[in-house]
């Protein structure tokens, strides 16, 4: 154990290199940070909605799924049935 050979280091990046890879670290942020800000506008949240709340009510196929629209039907009529007799009471 007298003479253990060090590893060789890697080669040591220059000044250009280091700008280089930080310019195109910065340009990869910025295009990232730009399809974030895409991906938050109101139009693009309100169709994702909307996509997410008809796949509640689609299959796979895109076929409907009649158990699940009969049960948001029920829920509905519920709603409004006690609301009209709130009313009444009042």
């Amino acid at each position: 154990m007298a003479n253990e050979a060090a590893p060789p280091s890697a080669p040591k990046a220059s000044i250009v290199d280091l700008q280089a890879e930080i310019a195109a670290a910065r340009a990869e942020l910025a295009a990232s940070i730009a399809t974030l800000k895409g991906q938050a506008t109101a139009g693009a949240l309100a169709k994702r909605g909307g996509r997410a709340l008809a796949g509640i009510f689609t299959d796979e196929h895109g076929g409907i799924r009649p158990e699940r629209v009969a049960m948001a039907g029920a829920v509905i009529v519920g709603i409004v049935a006690l609301r009209a007799m709130t009313r009444r009471r009042s």
